[in-house]
């Protein structure tokens, strides 16, 4: 063979099912290419024209395009208005900052158990009931099931002498825990 000549070889494989092998088939010999071959057409030098209405549409409805144009903006609108409305984008729940209270939270919620003074015990028909005084100095009755603290405590009993509050939480090596407040109405007896 000579230099710059090729030599194509192609696989010929037999329709499916037939019994023959395989077999490769040697073409006629290719010379170089030349450069201009690989060219590009050359494009006119006329740029394209865009159709007008009266060229596409029917002859009736000319007359209506700009009513028809006018319908069409006015249910798309000027733009999306997001006032309102939620950022899509903005995480759901929201990793807290520590000292940073959630404010969507009630407020017995937000302070933390030892924030909370225990101010009096009222007992009747209905059992016992608290009250609590948050740092901010309001007022709050607390009975059995309430949720009080930042680590979702409940209150689980109030008694004559105080309230239990049981916390459950997740430490820091990731074991749920439970803990247990007792707040009492007089510290001092308490003690003894």
């Amino acid at each position: 063979m000579q230099a710059g000549t090729a030599v194509v070889l192609s696989l010929v494989c037999p329709p499916i099912g037939s019994a023959q092998p395989d077999t490769l088939i040697a073409q006629a010999p290719i010379g170089a290419m030349r450069q201009e071959s690989i060219m590009p057409p050359s494009m006119p030098n006329n740029p394209p024209t865009i159709p007008s209405a009266s060229d596409t549409l029917p002859s009736g409805m000319v007359g209506q395009l700009p009513a028809v144009v006018s319908s069409i903006e006015g249910m798309v609108g000027s733009g999306y208005d997001p006032s309102g409305r939620r950022d899509p984008f903005a995480p759901v729940i929201l990793e807290l900052q520590p000292g940073r209270v959630d404010e969507n939270l009630p407020p017995l919620q937000r302070v933390t158990m030892t924030e909370i003074n225990l101010i009096a015990i009222v007992w009747g028909a209905y059992g016992y009931t608290a009250m609590v005084q948050t740092p901010d100095g309001h007022g709050y009755t607390v009975r059995r099931g309430t949720r009080v603290g930042q680590n979702n405590g409940v209150v689980s009993a109030v008694t004559e002498r105080g309230i239990i509050v049981q916390e459950r939480f997740t430490d820091v090596y990731g074991k749920k825990q439970e803990r247990e407040y007792v707040k009492l109405l007089h510290p001092k007896e308490g003690s003894e």
